[in-house]
């Protein structure tokens, strides 16, 4: 059974085949399924032996399954949020007079950027934006899913030092917070972000032909702002380019709206202060965009169909005329190509900037390569991962602390 186990990769032994020590040398992502008895495929969670491999299989495999869906889900409502958007700008426009709301007269009692969808959701009328904001929902949804406290690493890390407060354990249980995967919390971040542009954007267009019919609506986007700036430096501090490339790209386009509706109002003293706001926002959106173009020009290929956007939000920018920026099919190809990096099998490896990777075949590393995130060396050759590639030891500590508390 010890050799089914593989208790020595795991553990120094006696001359008596017991274990005496924990070794370092444990490989997570690298165990490829929570081992089970030879005789009668039981589970081996209740042996006490076994039981640290065991945890820490089943830690390694939760923390795959989260990196894996949490992708896939992303690519999923990328792609449906290429749908709606196609199906709104394409849409006929609007009627000028609006028809009899046939919604519930409940009240929704709700602040920040629901609110505001809501606002530009009813000032149109037709329904034009209801699978929008259903989309929306459903998009917020998946960011509770993935945010911190709902990873495998993190709520074992909370449970374990629960425990030790209740059993008042002496002792320090280290963890490392920046081996927490936000990727898909990032991601989330992003798609949030692009479904207010896309029904911004489409309210921009309708404005001027309707605002006679239904009234100014007042706007503040001061809060997509704040997040948009908030997601560049959480995407910079963890060495995700691609987030804070659209981080950027995304701040200049609210500017841009902002631009326009600062513009538009008349400042109550007669001054010219509305013309200042409007200028600066232009200004903060040349900023952006420029340290947008930097991130496309070192990170071409983690970029990908980023240089378009930035484009075409320059243009936006410059001549406050608004359109849709995004190339459906280039992007569709973006996130299809994200999607599979996480869908086939092989060994997990992550790169030097602890972004999780996969390598097929054998699981060992034969040829050269760089991270799809970062761009960093990953891979290898003659079955050696280049330097700077390593086995997460975290989900080993975390599994080792669960057994100092007995907890099998």
């Amino acid at each position: 059974m010890d050799g089914i186990m593989d208790m020595k990769a795991h553990y120094k032994m006696s001359a008596e085949d017991n274990p005496v020590a924990i070794l370092n040398t444990s490989e997570p992502f690298s165990m490829e399924e929570v081992k089970v008895c030879p005789t009668c495929r039981g589970s081996l969670r209740s042996i006490s032996r076994y039981g640290r491999i065991v945890r820490r299989a089943m830690l390694d495999e939760s923390t795959k399954k989260f990196v894996s869906w949490s992708q896939i889900e992303y690519s999923k409502l990328a792609e449906l949020l290429l749908d709606v958007q196609g199906r709104i700008s394409t849409a006929p426009p609007p009627p000028r007079v609006l028809q009899k709301d046939t919604r519930s007269n409940k009240k929704v009692f709700s602040a920040g950027r629901v609110k505001q969808i809501q606002l530009i959701r009813d000032w149109v009328g037709d329904n034009r934006y209801e699978e929008a904001f259903k989309l929306w929902q459903r998009i917020n949804n998946f960011l509770g899913q993935v945010r911190r406290e709902e990873q495998p690493f993190q709520r074992v890390n909370d449970f374990v030092l629960h425990a030790t407060r209740q059993q008042k354990t002496q002792g320090v249980f280290a963890f490392d917070e920046t081996r927490i995967q936000i990727k898909g919390h990032l991601q989330a971040c992003t798609l949030s972000l692009k479904c207010d542009i896309i029904v911004v954007t489409d309210f921009m267009k309708q404005r001027d032909s309707l605002t006679e019919s239904r009234g100014e609506l007042n706007l503040d986007f001061s809060l997509q702002l704040d997040e948009c700036e908030s997601l560049a430096e959480r995407a910079k501090a963890t060495g995700y380019p691609r987030q804070e490339t659209e981080a950027h790209v995304y701040f200049a386009q609210f500017c841009a709206f902002s631009r326009v509706l600062v513009s538009a109002e008349k400042a109550e003293d007669g001054s010219n202060t509305n013309a200042v706001k409007a200028e600066k926002f232009k200004e903060k959106a040349k900023e952006h965009l420029a340290l947008a173009r930097e991130l496309v020009a070192k990170y071409n290929d983690q970029t990908k169909g980023m240089m378009a956007e930035i484009e075409a939000t320059e243009k936006m920018v410059r001549d406050s005329v608004f359109y849709d920026t995004v190339s459906t099919d280039e992007m569709r190809a973006v996130y299809r190509a994200m999607a599979s990096e996480f869908s086939g099998t092989g060994h997990w490896y992550k790169c030097a900037n602890n972004h999780p990777f996969t390598v097929g075949e054998c699981g060992m590393p034969m040829e050269q390569a760089r991270c799809p995130e970062c761009g960093a060396p990953v891979g290898g050759t003659n079955h050696t991962p280049v330097a700077g590639v390593q086995h997460a030891n975290d989900i080993d500590n975390l599994a080792r602390g669960l057994g100092g508390l007995g907890i099998n």
